[in-house]
């Protein structure tokens, strides 16, 4: 029977929010005007989003949203090859490595 070199791997999704208003000629460059400001927070290593007409929110992603479980196949190098995720399931074409 064959071994395998796997890589187990736990990942978790975490999620906050805060709501603003925000003038622009789009839902899509207001949404923009967000981002850049939660980017700008994230260079000064904050938490705080500040918008130049003063409004600010705290975003502190600590509400686990999810948590998903999956498997790396590693060559004898360390290298992925690829990912084996079991809630995928195995097709016909395609058996299992």
């Amino acid at each position: 029977m064959p071994t395998y070199r796997i890589l187990l791997v736990e990942e978790q999704v975490e999620s906050d929010c805060a709501e603003f208003r925000v003038t622009a000629s789009t839902a899509r460059d207001g949404a923009n005007i967000l981002v850049d400001a939660h980017a700008r927070a994230r260079e000064k290593s904050s938490n705080w989003v500040s918008l130049p007409d003063g409004q600010s929110a705290r975003i502190e992603p600590d509400n686990l949203v999810r948590t998903h479980v999956y498997c790396v196949l590693l060559d004898d190098d360390g290298n992925e090859i690829e990912e084996i995720d079991l809630d995928i399931p195995v097709s016909p074409a395609h058996p299992p490595s």
